[in-house]
């Protein structure tokens, strides 16, 4: 197992000093002025990799409230302080240059903080729990797991729960935060070697490069429409289209009052509005769950939307009735996942780290727009599974 150092202790402002030749201070763990943020960025430009971490808040607002950035070379780790009055221009740059690599831990919502917060996503990055899948750690390992197996240091879980916008942190939460990238570098350096022995240094590649992809942002910030729109396939062409109305209104007004999409009207009580279509306010008021406030606010914005909603665009498409499989497709699909364990067994990757179960499902239901069969996974099993599926056909493109 591989041992490793610890920091030095947290020091004030007052302590912090950062001369011109030696421009890192590598007492300097907590930065909140402009001089240690310019000698920070300075020296992690030529590093050769870079972790990255963030803590945020996101309890009673919509986007995410970032409340530290840590980050780490092979020297040194410090914590940023976003609450501080700082050109933040470095860091931009710093994060969008394809060098140093960027090092994260299960990276999809620090990525979102990044884009609300700066604007900006990595060039590069390599993401150390979709690599460990990959290396036959098995599914969605968490950090603190992978530190215990690689580094064999238990990391402490006491500030899980901390309120990491609150001023001042202690040296401890601090730590804690810092300990968070300092072990990254380790990480990466070992799954790194692995998937160069396993030959899978693209797999990891092509799922970094996804999760950054205008495709999975807009499939993002679709999701909380196609929620609403999947609990309301039951209904009629105009029923679902005042409610698709309805779900795309909420997420507008919360990204205009950054207030959560639920706080200001619940899932349940848009699909009852798009089931009931009140016309007026005395029918409105009669809706279950809407609240009192909602309705004295809102009310007018949500009839307005209703009435549009109930005729809808040439375009609209709605969403079928979901039908259960029949005997025969539910055993394809029984099959494909069998054969799909079975290889994944073999080759040390969990089955989720491919293909999740319905996307099996629905391969067995004929569906052929999958992530399966594209990229490396169509050629890793893809194949394989296509021609079970559909042993008298073609594959598909």
């Amino acid at each position: 197992m591989i041992s490793s150092a610890r920091f030095f202790p947290v020091f004030s402002n007052a302590q912090i000093a950062v001369g011109r030749n030696n421009p890192l201070n590598t007492r300097t763990l907590w930065i909140d002025h402009q001089e240690a943020l310019d000698a920070w960025v300075i020296h992690a430009k030529s590093a050769s990799w870079l972790g990255v971490d963030t803590e945020f808040e996101r309890v009673r607002t919509f986007f995410p409230r970032l409340c530290l950035l840590q980050m780490a070379t092979s020297e040194q780790a410090v914590c940023i302080d976003p609450l501080a009055e700082l050109d933040w221009g470095s860091v931009r740059t710093l994060i969008s240059e394809p060098q140093p690599v960027k090092i994260f831990h299960a990276a999809r919502q620090d990525l979102e903080v990044l884009q609300q917060h700066f604007s900006v996503v990595p060039g590069e990055f390599f993401d150390t729990q979709i690599a460990a899948a990959f290396c036959g750690y098995g599914e969605q390992v968490g950090y603190a797991r992978m530190v215990k197996e690689i580094c064999d240091v238990a990391l402490s879980k006491a500030f899980t729960r901390t309120p990491w916008c609150r001023r001042p942190l202690s040296e401890a939460e601090v730590q804690y935060a810092l300990d968070d990238v300092h072990y990254l570098g380790t990480l990466y350096h070992t799954l790194l070697a692995g998937l160069q022995d396993r030959g899978r240094e693209n797999w990891l590649a092509e799922d970094c490069a996804a999760l950054v992809s205008e495709e999975s942002l807009r499939k993002a910030e679709q999701a909380p429409i196609e929620k609403v729109m999947r609990a309301c396939a039951g209904m009629n062409r105009v029923g679902q289209n005042i409610a698709s109305s309805l779900a795309r209104w909420r997420e507008d007004l919360a990204r205009r009052t950054d207030r959560p999409r639920e706080w200001l009207i619940s899932t349940d009580t848009l699909i009852e509005l798009a089931h009931t279509r009140p016309q007026n306010t005395e029918a409105l008021s009669a809706v279950v769950g809407l609240e009192k406030g909602t309705l004295k606010r809102r009310g007018e914005e949500i009839l307005d939307v209703i009435r549009e909603g109930q005729t809808p665009d040439a375009d609209f498409v709605a969403m079928p009735r979901p039908t259960r499989p029949d005997a025969a497709e539910k055993a394809l699909g029984n099959a494909l996942w069998k054969y799909l364990g079975e290889v994944c067994e073999r080759e040390g990757v969990p089955p989720s780290a491919i293909a999740p179960r319905n996307e099996i499902r629905a391969l067995a239901a004929g569906k052929r727009n999958l992530r399966v069969l594209s990229g490396w996974r169509r050629s890793f099993i893809g194949e394989s599974l296509l021609k079970r599926a559909d042993p008298a056909g073609s594959s598909s493109p």
